[in-house]
């Protein structure tokens, strides 16, 4: 459990990283030493690149508290939720070009080298932390996912991945030359904002277009179980694709 700190406990600078937090992120303004402070007091967490720590709803209801004090009354400022990684200060999911702690597989790489073991462990946490992001963000305490948090939306190939391998479908893979070794999902960018494009693709012998359409309807499934809304369309020569935006909450 979290221990909660008293505004008096905090240091000057504590405080003031705190006040200064960013209001849409949480994101802690200070030095690296300030936020492992307050992550050690149970109002922050430790996110993404080193150095960048976001504040806890105790954090945040802290924030709000020393506002207050501030200006002799209540605060009228929303203050939103901020982005954790996940909790117990776990390292939390990397952006889409692979920068942190996890690299989503959006089936354009080779296979991974990853112990199988290990790659699924590293799959679940990134993707407890993602439902960390958004019941922290959207306030939820019910069951389910969720909608896709703003910072998905973001980075929607990454989201759009994680979430397909969260599910237990393969990547698809290329080898040094491109050409596809193994049968699996493919998410690119779409043309909308927020939003990707998810293909079935692998060695010609595995990939016919009926295989690929009944693929992708599973694909679709399990999208619409974890936040996401798959909608199947033709493309050229009649090749079968998901386009995928936001569900709703």
């Amino acid at each position: 459990m979290s221990r909660r700190a008293a505004p008096g406990a905090l240091t000057p600078a504590q405080r003031r990283a705190v006040l200064a937090s960013d209001p849409m992120t949480g994101e802690v303004a200070g030095s690296p030493a300030t936020g492992a402070a307050l992550r050690g007091r149970g109002l922050a967490v430790a996110y993404g690149r080193a150095g960048r720590y976001y504040l806890t709803e105790a954090g945040r209801r802290l924030r709000e508290e020393l506002r207050e004090k501030s200006r002799g009354g209540p605060c009228e400022e929303p203050s939103p939720a901020p982005v954790p990684a996940g909790r117990s200060g776990a390292a939390g999911p990397a952006g889409s070009t692979g920068s942190g702690a996890f690299t989503a597989a959006t089936g354009d790489g080779p296979p991974s080298r990853e112990d199988p073991g290990q790659r699924t462990a590293a799959v679940a946490r990134a993707w407890a932390g993602v439902l960390e992001i958004r019941r922290v963000t959207d306030g939820r305490a019910g069951p389910g996912p969720g909608a896709p948090a703003p910072w998905e939306r973001t980075r929607a190939v990454w989201a759009v991945s994680l979430a397909l391998e969260a599910a237990g479908v393969p990547p698809s893979a290329v080898d040094g030359s491109g050409r596809r070794t193994r049968a699996g999902y493919r998410v690119l960018d779409s043309d909308e904002p927020g939003s990707a494009r998810v293909e079935w693709r692998g060695p010609a012998a595995s990939a016919g277009r009926d295989h690929a359409e009944r693929e992708l309807r599973r694909c679709a499934e399990h999208l619409a179980g974890r936040g996401w809304e798959a909608l199947l369309y033709w493309g050229a020569r009649r090749a079968p694709f998901l386009l995928v935006t936001p569900g709703t909450p």
